[in-house]
């Protein structure tokens, strides 16, 4: 007992530093600012940036296709043929049943 007793006396210094030392540790790696949270806001910025890349790519779209409405009369006349189903004065337009939907349009 005597020599734990010693021993205690001349470590009892580097004992408590290594314990605050560990506490210290423990803290940084499960505190809400640790590295973990710090992983898991990158990730997050890399899904952010993700969804950016892909949302100016269509906004590039949406702005040529607004272009081309805007100064092509072939395209919009395409356009509208193909969505509304309008036709010349002098075409024929026939319209076949849809196989989903029946005979019935």
């Amino acid at each position: 007992m005597a020599k734990l007793s010693m021993f205690l006396r001349r470590v009892w210094l580097n004992l408590i530093l290594g314990g605050v030392l560990v506490l210290l540790v423990i803290s940084c790696i499960v505190a809400p600012l640790g590295p973990r949270d710090l992983a898991l806001l990158r990730q997050h910025r890399t899904q952010l940036e993700a969804v950016r890349d892909r949302l100016i790519a269509e906004n590039a779209q949406l702005t040529a296709r607004t272009q081309r409405l805007q100064s092509d009369d072939v395209f919009l006349e395409r356009l509208i043929r193909g969505e509304l189903g309008y036709a010349r004065g002098d075409e024929l337009v026939y319209r076949f049943p849809h196989p989903e939907r029946g005979g019935n349009q």
